[in-house]
């Protein structure tokens, strides 16, 4: 499986960035993964993250490997804009965080629910729905 790393700080860090990038390579490896690129963004740029999209859009990535699911934006506009087209294009987010790391996440988690249990509800293709009214 091949697989490209996201890296993002807030802040110029080399250290935490090396972490991040450190702990990507280790599930990589741990879950044979290929890492193919890494991409990384610091401050307000997102020319990385683009970058993430482009190489899956142009190359047969199935894997994208963050620390946390928070590297992907901390807006919901931004991780809509993120995390939807990635699983639609075949491409499996891995988070070498297991746990939630972050009440945005949390949010996020309860906002993709919402919105599956709204597209159950709606009604079928032909017009009817379920209900024997």
């Amino acid at each position: 499986m091949k697989a490209v790393t996201y890296r993002y700080s807030a802040a110029e860090n080399p250290t935490w960035l090396d972490q991040q990038e450190a702990d990507c390579r280790r599930y990589a490896d741990e879950h044979g993964m290929t890492v193919i690129q890494v991409f990384t963004d610091v401050g307000r740029s997102r020319y990385g993250l683009q970058g993430v999209l482009d190489a899956v859009a142009r190359e047969d990535v199935t894997g994208l490997i963050v620390t946390d699911l928070a590297r992907l934006g901390s807006k919901y506009a931004d991780h809509v804009a993120v995390v939807q087209p990635l699983p639609d294009a075949g491409v499996d987010i891995h988070v070498t965080n297991d746990r939630t790391t972050s009440s945005v996440e949390e949010n996020l988690i309860a906002v993709k629910q919402a919105h599956l249990d709204a597209q159950a509800r709606r009604p079928f293709p032909s017009g009817g729905n379920d209900s024997t009214d």
